[in-house]
């Protein structure tokens, strides 16, 4: 329900009054009508068969139309139903499209109310670098993704020239003050509560904050002073953090890097010296006694590439760099400043907690160790370390590769705690998050317990924040942007797969259910299932396979790790589905 106000020479204001909840009866689906008759099928690639409906009236204008539709059974036709009312979103064969399917199934707030808007330019606008706000003099820089808009990290690495560490490097990680900026309790911070986090899709973001804060004033672009909290870190030539402080003020970032831009400094064949101080802290980090006990999977990150007209053209994984690394071990180390200095005051602040893997998961891990040929883990004696030691051990890539992702799926997912929390996958005894509150909430909230421990506010912080409340909705919406993320992905890859019917591709089995296996390509990143009514046995004993939770591999013959060779026979990209035969 909404409100429309019409502006003279202005397009007309929209304010939602009442967000309506559909009935138990609509379904979310495409409609598809052609000289057979017309059906449903579901917007999941769950394997729900088509639902038969009569026809709409110029059913043809709808034909591959998705939205939600509300079905009932008519009495004159068996197995047939009756579409009573509907409401569609756009075509499936839009492909800017398929991260709004995906972003509608998950219920993520896509965009924001007009006050808001309204409430973020103003804030923009209105802001203006006081004369005597304290200015950080250091040319930080920052490294991002080389499609990233909202900035909110930077560093500075420089030596330490202290005579009682010599060989130390001093570390600043800058981080984009939005606590400044995003009261506690006003709408833009309620806004951003409900959201919990961004969401990124692999052809737009669904941003927490509106993009006069995301982009604009909170981002760290070069050359533009913006306020952050600093933290500065002394670290000696083992790794070792001696000591910390915080500075809140202003930085001027020098540079805004991409990571394969940055990757040519730290690379061996690079003749500059310039940034060799960053080069030889990443070597100093890597030894760290806080850093090299945590779990490293080494999981390439899946990306895809589009045309200029939205199709994608490629799907491929992207290695982690040394740049990577370098940023991402400075924010650990800088997390966990953080929560050494808040659990030392009586400042209650949100912990990033993760478990260890219950005894069951660690039972299907010694299963498929066994099956696969490789040392098996000890139940009591599970570290991070010894995770590491498996895939160390593991000298085939492809093994190497399935393993890192089923360790990552028998592991607990990490959540946010109202209570002091360790993190089993940094192998740290406590840890927040901190270093990006444009993206998420839960940094958002640290920062502000920062600032009142701290004494930089004065506000009574802890009697406005409902911590435990605030954990239980970050953690959903944490839950739903990596399904939706997830799934748009399949849809993408999907769709890239749609031109290739019938080609024959070279896999990898890669796990199994009751009623597939799981295939993964070896020239794509990408999934997809071998039915078992394409599975053709010899009259030779089958041979065990995997087993997984309730999965019934075993009786199709092939095990997890074989090689296949299999024919790409059905593609459905409005779901995401992949389907192969051999």
């Amino acid at each position: 329900m909404a409100s429309i106000k019409f502006l003279k020479e202005q397009n007309p204001e929209v304010s939602i009054l009442k967000r309506i909840q559909y009935p138990k009866n609509y379904i979310f689906a495409v409609y598809f009508h052609d000289q057979t008759g017309a059906k449903l099928a579901s917007l999941s690639n769950k394997g729900d068969k088509p639902l038969s409906v009569l026809p709409l009236k110029m059913g043809a204008n709808f034909d591959q139309k998705f939205g939600y539709f509300a079905i009932g059974a008519p009495s004159k036709y068996p197995k047939i139903f009756k579409i009573h009312d509907f409401h569609i979103f756009g075509s499936v064969n839009c492909p800017s499209n398929f991260s709004k399917i995906a972003a509608i199934e998950w219920n993520l707030r896509q965009f924001f109310p007009r006050k808001i808007l309204n409430e973020a330019k103003k804030i923009s606008e209105k802001y203006e670098i006081a004369k005597n706000e304290h200015k950080i003099n250091k040319p930080f820089i920052t490294i991002d993704p080389d499609d990233a808009s909202d900035l909110d990290d930077a560093i500075y690495i420089e030596k330490d020239n202290s005579k009682n560490n010599r060989g130390g490097v001093v570390l600043f990680v800058g981080i984009s003050d939005v606590s400044f900026f995003v009261k506690p309790n006003s709408i833009i911070d309620r806004e951003a509560q409900k959201r919990g986090n961004s969401t990124y899709f692999p052809d737009k973001v669904v941003p927490m904050l509106p993009e006069d804060l995301s982009n604009n004033l909170c981002s760290l672009k070069e050359n533009s002073p913006k306020k952050a909290v600093v933290v500065k870190m002394y670290l000696d030539h083992r790794g070792y953090k001696i000591k910390h402080e915080f500075i809140r003020g202003v930085i001027t970032v020098k540079k805004n890097y991409t990571y394969e831009t940055f990757e040519t400094y730290l690379s061996d064949n690079e003749t500059k010296k310039k940034y060799s101080e960053y080069k030889r802290a990443l070597n100093i980090l890597k030894q760290s006694p806080h850093l090299k006990n945590r779990l490293n999977l080494n999981l390439a990150e899946k990306k895809i590439t589009f045309s200029p007209e939205g199709y994608p053209t490629n799907v491929y994984e992207k290695n982690s760099l040394g740049s990577n690394e370098l940023i991402e071990m400075t924010m650990i180390l800088a997390n966990l400043c953080v929560s050494q200095t808040l659990s030392q005051s009586i400042t209650k602040y949100l912990s990033r907690y993760h478990e260890m893997p219950d005894k069951h998961a660690l039972k299907d891990l010694n299963i498929f160790m066994s099956l696969n040929n490789l040392a098996t883990i000890r139940e009591k004696q599970v570290t991070p370390n010894s995770f590491n030691d498996l895939l160390k051990h593991c000298k085939y890539p492809e093994k190497k590769e399935l393993l890192s992702n089923f360790i990552l799926r028998i592991l607990p997912k990490a959540k946010y705690s109202d209570v002091k929390a360790g993190h089993f996958g940094l192998n740290l005894p406590l840890y927040c998050h901190f270093t990006s509150p444009i993206r998420r909430y839960a940094d958002l909230t640290v920062h502000r317990s920062l600032a009142f421990a701290l004494k930089w506010e004065m506000d009574d912080f802890d009697c406005v924040e409902d911590y435990k409340a605030i954990c239980k909705i970050i953690n959903e919406s944490e839950k739903k942007s990596v399904g939706a993320e997830r799934e748009s992905l399949d849809r993408y890859s999907a769709l890239f797969m749609s031109n290739r019917l019938d080609d024959y591709f070279d896999g990898i089995v890669s796990g199994s259910s009751r009623s597939c296996i799981f295939i993964k390509l070896k020239k794509f990143p990408i999934e997809g299932v071998l039915l078992k009514k394409y599975l053709h046995f010899k009259n030779e004993k089958k041979r065990s396979s995997f087993k997984y939770g309730k999965s019934k591999a075993r009786d199709m013959g092939l095990s997890t790790g074989d090689e296949v060779r299999v024919k790409l026979v059905s593609v459905l990209p409005y779901n995401g589905s992949i389907t192969f035969s051999l």
